[in-house]
């Protein structure tokens, strides 16, 4: 059977654990350092679920409790299937545009990264005045 959390967790604090099927005084001490085991899920599994939302045959609460998915995940997958879906049934001029303002960005970034450079070697040069 699973271990039952005894008391308040707090940043920094070793969790007890009392296990229901024996007696409450016998305890497990878990450290900080252990990893927690998440799931994971398939691209697969992630879309059959959110493509079960989407139906609207049971409610996302109620999808989510069978699945044991917190809704706050379910949304984030949904947006991420559905920006999926916008780009690719993005038109041409749609994606052009987007690599213009990608190459704009990079060329910004580069003229950033000499400013900062020519800014850091007039800042040597002033010290060397003093």
């Amino acid at each position: 059977m699973e271990p039952r959390p005894v008391g308040p967790r707090r940043s920094g604090e070793r969790v007890r654990h009392a296990f229901q099927d024996g007696p409450l005084n016998q305890e497990e001490e878990i450290g900080l350092s252990e990893q927690r085991k998440y799931r994971s899920f398939t691209a697969q599994q992630k879309l059959e679920i959110v493509l079960a939302g989407l139906r609207g045959d049971v409610s996302v609460k109620e999808l989510c409790r069978q699945h044991e998915i917190a809704e706050t995940l379910y949304y984030s997958w949904r947006e991420k299937l559905l920006q999926g879906g916008r780009e690719a049934l993005a038109g041409k001029s749609e994606r052009q545009g987007e690599r213009e303002l990608r190459k704009r960005i990079g060329q910004l970034e580069r003229a950033l990264g000499r400013k900062t450079y020519e800014l850091e070697i007039a800042g040597e040069a002033l010290r060397g005045w003093e």
